[in-house]
């Protein structure tokens, strides 16, 4: 009878456990997420920032038993800074903030900087509301900072044995990158009587080809519009079976005139970038979309559902005409599954109450090629680097200048950190951006609070790599393997000015290979490089730099060539990618950012 109770017991406790419910938190938060994708209901997180440099969270966890919550340096338990709450069988709260040495129980810390606020069990769920410091000084705490950083959840379904002693977690464990600190919440949530229009638009069943790296151009009609309208939200339409496959993708507006020049025909798809349809680019679609205006980027760890500030929007202007868009979709099949088709899309939300500013997107990016990317094996923290000069800055900026709001750093897998910086007057005034820990899984916006740049102002993005798991040569290319560098910033008002790039220049590249061969460090070529010859000879170059075994001293020379702060072959990119000017340059030289006292010293 006991032995029958005991499982009637346990299955009631499981319903209890399994009931699936989503429970408001207390008040209102400015941020949330779930922390288990295939279970909205399992895990979630709300958070907030309060005065006096603190932040408070509330977790829900589906559980009766302990939950554990966290920050992890690259995901994995050792140097996890880790709090588990849970609430015992007589109705008192626990709270112990911990850490991790390695992959065992996380040891309580000496100082306890969690602040439990209110502690209760419902309907099966455990909800805590906590807070901390952003920074503690505790060395046993990691700082929670303007960043990508990775949490990390964890549950039991009991409670601990003793006040220390928490059960192992098993499979009850999630990890998710994220900023904590963004300055907005780009997911809020446009008033239905704000839009006017939405435009909606799918590829249609298209089968994904069983390669690697896949880009589809594809072409949609707009219908005509009456007024100018503002886009103030999208949406990125993903179904479940296609996540894996989404890389980015990128959204234009065409002029009204192209959808003429394709005849009415809209709808069109056809393999782009790397293994593309040539023909039908020279044939069906010469010179349609030529002058396009970027709307959005979206890449893989993204929100799905965005809207731009209250004060801005892109400017879709009137036509009696149907319109186009442009976009370019990025599938990765590294698993070379076949028989896939996808349906992905967008839906534009758009108000003809036009908003304050027309909001505009400018790029900063390396040369995506395999001779301005190319980081050898092994190699630790190789930085490529790309400048916007002041001179392109004084000529299309307005007098009064442009203000960024926000941001989005894009590399590939071996991309571990990004920085843009913002130098006026030869002095560095801050780093407009900057992810020490970018997760190339969660490549969301980063909103900061708006800044002014300046007619005169120049940027420079930096681009760190690792590649210590690797034993060939990553190159420059649109591949998922392969690298780029670029952040894509978020500004008002709009300007002609698409983008800036820079790079070493070709007298700089050809002595570089020839020092190498000099020295032996790679295979002699047929003749030797000149600045005339070098990008001719791409080819045969990287043939040879596959064959090559990993070298500490060829890692090396690579890490200092490209730290060289030598001439520049640099561009303002207006109108096309094929349009603006083009100019050498010195590589910008400034004083440096003097980084404040640090903020635990305890010196005067």
């Amino acid at each position: 009878m006991r032995f029958f109770y005991n499982i009637l017991l346990f299955c009631f406790c499981d319903f209890i456990l399994s009931e699936k419910t989503d429970i408001l938190p207390s008040e209102n938060y400015k941020f949330n997420l779930n922390a288990d994708e295939k279970d909205e209901f399992q895990y979630r997180l709300y958070w907030k920032t309060l005065e006096n440099d603190e932040i408070q969270f509330e977790l829900h966890c589906r559980t009766v038993g302990w939950i554990g919550f966290g920050i992890s340096p690259n995901g994995g338990m050792a140097g996890s800074d880790i709090m588990i709450g849970w609430i015992d069988s007589n109705g008192k709260a626990h709270l112990k903030d911990t850490h991790a040495v390695s992959k065992s129980a996380p040891i309580v810390d000496e100082s306890q900087d969690w602040i439990l606020l209110d502690a209760t069990e419902r309907k099966g769920y455990t909800i805590l509301k906590v807070k901390r410091k952003l920074r503690t000084c505790d060395p046993d705490d990691i700082d929670i900072k303007m960043e990508t950083q990775r949490l990390i959840f964890s549950w039991s379904n009991v409670d601990p044995e003793t006040e220390n002693g928490w059960t192992y977690h098993f499979g009850n464990r999630r990890v998710k990158s994220v900023l904590l600190l963004n300055y907005l919440d780009e997911t809020e949530v446009i008033s239905d009587s704000e839009i006017t229009h939405v435009f909606e638009s799918r590829i249609d069943n298209h089968l994904i080809p069983n390669k690697d790296t896949y880009y589809l151009c594809h072409t949609f009609a707009l219908p005509p519009i009456e007024t100018d309208l503002h886009l103030v939200a999208y949406d990125i339409l993903i179904e479940k079976s296609s996540i894996e496959f989404l890389h980015h993708l990128m959204a234009y507006v065409c002029n009204p005139e192209d959808l003429e020049r394709i005849k009415n025909v809209s709808n069109i798809g056809y393999e782009c970038g790397p293994g593309g349809d040539e023909d039908m680019e020279n044939s069906l679609l010469k010179e349609v979309c030529d002058v396009k205006t970027l709307m959005f980027g979206w890449a893989v760890g993204g929100k799905v559902n965005a809207s731009f500030p209250e004060n801005t929007g892109l400017r879709i202007p009137k036509s009696d005409k149907p319109g186009l868009l442009f976009v370019d979709f990025h599938f990765d099949n590294s698993r070379l599954i076949k028989g896939h088709r996808d349906n992905s899309g967008l839906r534009l939300k758009l108000t003809k109450n036009l908003r304050k500013y027309d909001l505009g997107v400018m790029v900063i990016s390396a040369r995506t090629n395999p001779l301005d990317i190319t980081i050898p094996p092994k190699t630790d923290l190789l930085k490529i680097s790309s400048v916007c000069y002041p001179s392109c800055t004084e000529k299309y900026f307005p007098e009064e200048g442009i203000t960024v709001f926000a941001g989005n750093f894009h590399t590939h897998l071996t991309g571990q950190a990004l920085r843009t910086h913002l130098i006026r007057d030869g002095k560095e005034i801050k780093y407009l951006f900057d992810d020490p820990h970018y997760d190339f899984n969660y490549q969301s916006n980063i909103y900061i609070q708006p800044t002014l740049l300046k007619k005169g102002d120049a940027l420079i993005l930096d681009c760190m790599y690792r590649t210590n798991n690797r034993n060939k040569f990553t190159f420059g290319g649109f591949g998922t393997k392969e690298e780029m560098c670029g952040v894509f910033m978020y500004y008002y008002p709009k300007i002609d000015l698409l983008g800036c790039f820079s790079r070493k220049t070709d007298h700089d590249l050809a002595d570089f290979y020839n020092s190498l061969i000099k020295d032996s460090l790679i295979p002699e070529m047929k003749s030797e490089f000149t600045a005339a010859t070098i990008r001719n000879s791409t080819n045969e170059l990287v043939e040879h730099l596959k064959s090559l075994m990993p070298s500490k001293e060829l890692s090396e020379r690579y890490i200092k060539y490209f730290e060289k702060k030598s001439k520049q072959l640099a561009s303002c990119v207006v109108k096309t990618r094929n349009s603006g000017f083009f100019f050498e340059n010195e590589f910008l030289k400034y004083e440096e950012y003097i980084v404040e006292k640090d903020y635990c010293s305890k010196e005067p």
